[in-house]
């Protein structure tokens, strides 16, 4: 297997002992099981480590200021029980990355994806200039797992002895042995959780977990992603939308009133001027398809318009065919009439997202 050669030991060593196969991302391919994996995720639950993901850790007395000047939410109403989503834009309003800000004793963190660990370190860095700020690379020593079920909420209250009930809450397990492990509610097409702490804790978490849950992969887990809406930013996608192209807005990741931040002026005036023109939908294919992040994919309606959209995320769907996020004009696909049509003449079905991507709705 290959993997990242600073990731805990002990950790490694944990996933070694499920047959774990890794990529040359840092991703997990399959914990050898992969033509199951993918059905296991219909109704969980379903187990999954996510160390592939970056984690930032920022610390000093104006760590709070610093993040409220950079991101796009509202920084203040993070705290020890409540996370949030938050964009990092550049001054043109296109979101460099995108993060599940949380606080885990006492300071603030970053988790993102983790193909833009060293270009978002590195920017970051640049703006804290003489501030009493430390950011610190912590994506190999705090674990992450994944876990989610359509009974994952009574799962991690049976199992780990906390209530984390709300999106975006969080909470710490109450279990000697595990009390260090921060549980946050996450999106998700049913109960779903992001969980943090150090190897040892984790092991025994992973351990309680695992006797009731089946286990998946990096890929088929980001199938809860965008079944959720969710859209995810990576090095094929950053710097390439505004923010409300990737719905942001309708996911709450941006606060219309807070003060200034990168890309504020221009996501400030789309929203108030109501000339948002693209939007993300979440399509699925009968048909398989090698669809790439950052990719434009071509579909036709019955007057054989074409419409192009761009790929930010996609994975072959639970049984057959493909499932995909990607964005589009609004105007031009809400005009479509009867069904649109990949290339070589497949439906392409825009099926509903969990939240209204129109203003009227």
């Amino acid at each position: 297997m290959s993997s990242s050669a600073t990731l805990d030991p002990l950790w490694l060593e944990v996933l070694a002992s499920q047959n774990v196969e890794f990529d040359e991302t840092g991703k997990i391919v399959t914990f050898g099981q992969a033509e199951l994996e993918r059905f296991l995720i219909k109704n969980g639950p379903v187990l999954t480590s996510l160390t592939h993901q970056g984690l930032i850790k920022a610390t000093g007395s104006d760590v709070a200021s610093f993040l409220q000047s950079q991101l796009s939410s509202d920084i203040s109403i993070v705290s020890d029980s409540q996370a949030q989503l938050s964009a990092y834009c550049d001054p043109q309003g296109q979101v460099l990355a995108l993060f599940l800000v949380f606080k885990y004793q006492g300071d603030f963190y970053l988790n993102f994806d983790g193909s833009l660990k060293e270009s978002i370190l590195k920017r970051l860095s640049m703006f804290v200039m003489r501030s009493d700020v430390q950011l610190t690379d912590v994506s190999d020593s705090l674990i992450q797992i994944g876990f989610a079920g359509e009974f994952g909420d009574l799962d991690i209250q049976r199992r780990l002895s906390t209530k984390v009930k709300d999106v975006y809450e969080t909470g710490y397990i109450d279990i000697d042995g595990m009390r260090d492990v921060c549980v946050v509610k996450v999106p998700g097409p049913y109960h779903r959780y992001a969980l943090f702490g150090p190897a040892e804790q984790m092991k025994e978490v992973w351990k309680s977990l695992r006797s009731n849950a089946d286990l998946t992969n990096s890929y088929d887990w980001n199938l809860l992603n965008i079944a959720a809406g969710m859209p995810e930013v990576n090095t094929d996608t950053t710097g390439k939308f505004v923010a409300q192209f990737l719905n942001l807005d309708k996911l709450d990741a941006i606060n219309f009133k807070k003060g200034c931040f990168p890309g504020q002026e221009i996501i400030a005036r789309m929203h108030y001027r109501g000339k948002v023109t693209k939007r993300m939908f979440r399509i699925r294919f009968e048909e398989s398809l090698d669809l790439k992040a950052g990719e434009t994919l071509i579909l036709k309606d019955s007057n054989d318009k074409s419409h192009k959209l761009a790929i930010i995320s996609a994975n072959p769907n639970i049984f057959n065919g493909t499932l995909c996020l990607a964005i589009g004009t609004l105007r031009s696909l809400e005009a479509v009439e009867g069904d649109l049509l990949t290339e070589s003449g497949s439906p392409a079905i825009i099926e509903p997202l969990p939240y209204s991507v129109t203003d009227d709705e």
